[in-house]
């Protein structure tokens, strides 16, 4: 099959990662070509996910699809890229309807339109105007900062790289009493162990 692949869809982009699971790159325009093959001739009858990854320093996102045999036995990650700028790929759904929901959950977590899902309305956001929110682009810091005042005030308004680091340098601190803790037990037992000078003299602490 990883043959037939590469020689028809012009692509040495074939990875063996597991023997129940492998990758394969094409072009944008050839994706849905190689999905209908998996599906047709070879039993790859369940999409388990769409995922999208930012590659924002090469200008594009990289999409998968995630198809799995009807016997569970092997998985097939298809990717494709497309840009970001104009963010479009075809809906998967009239192959697998149950891509709405996949596609509805890029389109608003990375602005991704899908041609041909009729219901891309609101997932998990409510009202959402701003870049969406797992583009690269999208400062979560800023956000909270310019839009939200609920922690103005508070104690626990924390830095968070800095609490977690002060918290990291305590975790260590403690583990290495307690080490040197345990290192003075084991040598008080050695030396309770060991004959006094007064019983060597005496023989008894042979």
């Amino acid at each position: 099959m990883n043959t037939l692949i590469r020689n028809r869809f012009g692509t040495d982009e074939i990875e063996v990662k597991r023997d129940d699971l492998s990758k394969v790159t094409v072009v944008k325009y050839r994706v849905f070509e190689l999905i209908h093959l998996l599906v047709e001739q070879y039993g790859y009858t369940t999409l388990n996910a769409i995922t999208c990854a930012d590659w924002i320093e090469e200008g594009h996102f990289a999409i998968t699809y995630m198809l799995t045999t009807r016997a569970r036995r092997h998985t097939f990650m298809v990717q494709t890229m497309i840009g970001r700028e104009e963010a479009k790929i075809d809906s998967l759904t009239m192959l697998f309807p149950q891509a709405e929901i996949m596609e509805r959950d890029l389109h608003e977590m990375y602005g991704i339109d899908f041609p041909g899902n009729g219901n891309l309305v609101e997932l998990s956001l409510e009202n959402w105007v701003h870049t969406p929110p797992l583009r690269r682009e999208f400062d979560t810091l800023a956000f909270v900062n310019e839009l939200h005042d609920f922690r103005e005030g508070r104690d626990d308004n924390l830095d968070v790289k800095a609490e977690m680091k002060r918290l990291r340098a305590l975790k260590k601190a403690a583990k290495e009493a307690a080490a040197k803790k345990e290192a003075l037990k084991t040598e008080e037992k050695e030396e309770a162990s060991q004959p006094s000078a007064a019983q060597k003299e005496s023989g008894h602490g042979k």
